[in-house]
C-alpha cells in the first residue's frame, strides 16, 4: 500500500469531488491500520496534502479533510512534532476564518 501513497495524495489536489472523497476514506482507513511508527512517517506528508482541501468547494471534502488532519496530528511521533507543529500553526488562522464564514452577517462583508 505504502508505493500508492505518492499517487492517492497528489489525486487528492487535482480529481472531481468523488474520487477526493474515496482518496479520503482510504487514507483514513490506511492510516488507522497503521503501527503508529508507519503512520507518524506518513503524517507530515499527508497533513501538507489536506490543507488546500479546507477550502474546497464541497462542504464534504472540507469536513473529512479537517476530520482527517486531526487524526493525523494525533499520530504524529516526538521526533516530527517540532515539523508538525509549523503545519499546524500555518492551519489555525485558516480554520479559524472558515469556521467565522458560516455567520451570515460576515459573510455579507465579504
Amino acid at each position: 500500500m505504502a508505493v500508492l501513497l505518492p499517487d492517492i495524495m497528489e489525486t487528492l489536489q487535482h480529481a472531481n469531488t468523488d474520487v477526493k472523497m474515496k482518496a479520503l476514506v482510504f487514507l483514513r482507513n490506511m492510516m488507522a491500520h497503521m503501527k503508529r511508527e508507519e503512520a507518524s512517517l506518513i503524517a507530515l506528508q499527508l497533513a501538507e496534502k489536506l490543507l488546500p482541501l479546507f477550502d474546497d468547494e464541497s462542504s464534504q471534502v472540507r469536513e473529512v479533510s479537517i476530520s482527517l488532519f486531526k487524526d493525523v496530528m494525533k499520530t504524529v511521533r516526538e521526533r516530527s512534532k517540532k515539523k508538525m507543529k509549523k503545519t499546524v500553526q500555518r492551519v489555525l488562522l485558516p480554520l479559524f476564518i472558515r469556521m467565522n464564514d458560516q455567520i451570515k452577517s460576515v459573510a455579507k462583508v465579504q
